[in-house]
């Protein structure tokens, strides 16, 4: 078989696959933190770090707090976010997403210690028998400045994957 046919089969399962439920979002490589209701929490990952508090509300919960850029993580240079999406995701013990919350912020200035309020509504379909975990992703685009931002970007990115 050559390879373009290879392609095009393989692409044909992975559409079968999705169409069929068979693919889901996977957590299992980010970090992880037991669920806890309102109860003040500190995660730390690569690039950023998330103080966060899950609440309960009417037929939901929300997850809410605060992002900070790692600024001793990130290029002395970054001085502006150009980009930042920012995931909150609600996994069972294996990592697989129940629920997740998405937010999209506009571009400011990268300042050391401000945080960059978030606010997720975690509604999963149903909830498994087993332990629940809380996971965040993100997508940074950072620039030198608001003005230099034609090179190219110092890119962070954590999030779920398919599996």
């Amino acid at each position: 078989m050559n390879v373009m046919k290879s392609f095009n089969y393989v692409c044909l399962l992975l559409m079968m696959f999705a169409a069929s439920g068979c693919l889901h979002l996977g957590v299992s490589h980010l970090e992880r933190q037991s669920w806890k209701l309102e109860t003040p929490r500190t995660m730390q990952m690569e690039f950023m770090k998330f103080d966060y508090e899950i609440v309960p509300r009417k037929d939901s919960f929300g997850l809410r707090g605060e992002a900070f850029v790692k600024k001793n993580s990130v290029p002395m240079w970054a001085g502006w976010i150009g980009e930042l999406w920012i995931q909150g995701y609600l996994s069972d013990m294996n990592g697989d997403v129940l629920a997740q919350g998405l937010q999209v912020f506009s571009p400011e200035k990268l300042e050391e210690g401000k945080g960059i309020p978030f606010d997720f509504e975690l509604k999963p379909d149903q909830f498994d028998s087993g332990p629940l975990y809380i996971s965040f992703g993100y997508r940074m685009a950072l620039y030198k400045s608001r003005e230099d931002n034609n090179g190219p970007p110092f890119m962070a990115i954590e999030r779920a994957v398919s599996q």
